[in-house]
């Protein structure tokens, strides 16, 4: 726009001139009030996060001043989006990603800026403290570079069965310690639920996505021995592949996964050198299928349509879901109790970590012209637990109150301020606990969240690349194909008795061979070795 100066009074000059260059800024991510405006992509949504934000203006108007513009999508929608915003260079200052989503890809078309220079910066003590090297070393590439900053608390979840504590001491048995407890728990509810004197659906409720996830599963145990499942080389937990190594860890052994006949596990250490998925699939599956609810593949909440509405007595899913399942039960007049099915996890041990211990990322498009802004606000979000807090909780006296340095108490009110905190404020550095649990889920967060739980894996970092050419990308597609139409059938219980489950088994395994298998298989060995020799070259 054209601004006339030509015989203006100077102070009328001097106005015009800034009213100009506010108007200017505003137009590149300004405002009037000269902060910058970052624009966040992010799924899901917040609640009554106005006064969260109102208050972080106040806070930082003297100095970071920056405001921001978060557009929220559901997952589908945000995951769907996200290329084509990257591909057509649309205004982006911050974007949550993950391998779930496009990371993989997109970080390897380059369309995230490297951002690794501000971890080391004096500049940025917030990301200094709260993302040392070793947090950062799976989003660390070979030449240095940094595409995504993780968001986690803990290498690992705890997986539970949370059961009615209630209907277990109705039946006379003892608190459940192992698998063969809880089947005779889930035997004793059918039994009612057959003969009337239960109003439910089954025993136990699972969803499409989780399944029956580590239950009678070896996956945790086998990590002590080596034995590593490789993320990002199957649609599902279940489907992915394994890979051996040597004692040293320096040697890939072999790879292998569902449906490989056991002399592919040959050189795999004992007792895992034989195919213990495909006995899973084939007995245990069923076997825990069978006091499962009959639509599983189609359940969208299982805990919220199911247990918490007793239409079931037991439902799979993580320690982080026992407070609100207890203050559910309890507001019915019940109790709630949590079996943690992994033998490894149940007696406290230590954990060989998976290789990926961040499943949620933030990265700035290459086409932001703010990085130093943007990476500025997420500084100052870890430079003190009070900033941390503010996004993560809310405002202090209104929607929590601290207790004690790591615990905390929420308050209820019509405004309370909810985050999906996994998206941006999650960090090993500032883990608060829910007060209201019991002493003895709080020691399981405890467990859980402590680093010395957890031994490094010997590929802590790896990711495989399921795109690194376009022969694998093609045989990944259509093996990944194959395994969603089957994953329910084999996953979910749904071929229905262990011979069944076996027929369905072959079948599977004779069309992803057909797929492409053997191309992920080297690809596996290959990317595994690689990564294996690159970390001994920098030892």
């Amino acid at each position: 726009m054209k601004i006339l100066l030509k015989r203006m009074p100077a102070a009328r000059w001097l106005a015009a001139l800034c009213a100009a260059l506010l108007l200017a800024a505003a137009g590149c991510g300004g405002s009037a009030d000269g902060s910058v405006t970052l624009k966040v992509y992010l799924f899901g949504e917040a609640q009554n996060m106005d006064k969260v934000l109102d208050r972080f203006y106040a806070e930082t108007k003297d100095t970071l001043n920056v405001k921001l513009d978060i557009i929220w999508s559901s997952g589908a929608d945000h995951r769907e989006k996200m290329p084509l915003m990257m591909s057509n260079q649309e205004d982006a200052d911050l974007v949550f990603d993950a391998y779930w989503m496009n990371l993989n890809r997109l970080s390897t078309q380059g369309a995230y800026a490297d951002i690794s220079r501000y971890f080391t910066d004096s500049q940025y003590p917030g990301l200094r403290s709260a993302f040392p090297p070793e947090y950062l070393r799976q989003v660390t590439n070979a030449d240095g570079s940094i595409y995504a900053i993780p968001f986690t608390q803990a290498a690992e979840d705890i997986q539970v069965i949370l059961l009615r504590k209630d209907l277990r001491e109705k039946y006379g048995l003892a608190p459940i310690q192992s698998n063969a407890e809880l089947e005779a728990f889930f035997k004793r509810v059918k039994a009612d639920i057959d003969s009337g004197a239960l109003a439910m659906v089954s025993p136990f409720a699972v969803g499409p996505s989780r399944g029956f996830y580590y239950l009678d599963d070896d996956i945790i145990e086998k990590r002590a021995a080596n034995v590593l499942n490789i993320d990002g080389t199957g649609n599902g937990v279940g489907m992915m592949f394994d890979v051996a190594l040597s004692a040293d860890g320096k040697t890939v052994l072999g790879a292998a996964t569902l449906g490989d006949p056991d002399s592919a596990y040959a050189r795999f250490p004992a007792p895992y050198n034989r195919n213990t998925r495909n006995d899973r699939v084939i007995n245990a599956i069923p076997k825990w299928a069978a006091y499962a609810q009959a639509d599983r593949q189609t359940e969208t909440n299982a805990s919220s349509n199911l247990f918490d509405v007793e239409k079931v007595a037991a439902v799979e899913g993580n320690i982080s879901n026992y407070l609100n399942a207890s203050r559910t039960m309890e507001r019915l007049g019940k109790s709630v109790e949590a079996y943690v099915y992994v033998p490894t996890m149940q007696k406290r041990e230590r954990v060989v970590s998976q290789a990926l211990t961040a499943w949620n990322f933030l990265c700035i498009p290459r086409q932001s012209k703010k990085v130093d802004k943007t990476m500025a606000f997420i500084d100052w979000l870890f430079q003190s637990r009070a900033n941390h807090d503010l996004f993560e909780f809310g405002i202090e006296g209104e929607d929590w109150t601290a207790v004690g340095e790591d615990e905390y108490a929420d308050i209820a009110g019509e405004h309370k301020y909810m985050f999906p905190g996994y998206e941006m404020t999650w960090n090993p550095s500032y883990i608060r606990i829910d007060t209201n649990y019991p002493e003895e889920i709080k020691a399981l967060f405890k467990y859980q969240n402590d680093p010395a739980t957890y031994i490094a894996s010997p590929i802590a970092g790896f990711t495989f690349n399921n795109e690194a050419d376009s022969t694998l990308r093609t045989a990944y597609a259509s093996v990944a194909g194959i395994q969603a139409t089957y994953r329910p059938i084999l996953m979910l219980g749904l071929a229905g008795s262990p011979a069944k489950a076996k027929a369905a088994l072959e079948e599977y395994y004779g069309k992803v061979k057909n797929a492409g298998l053997e191309v992920i298989r080297k690809a596996v060995i290959d990317q595994v070795q690689a990564y294996l020799d690159r970390e001994q070259r920098n030892l």
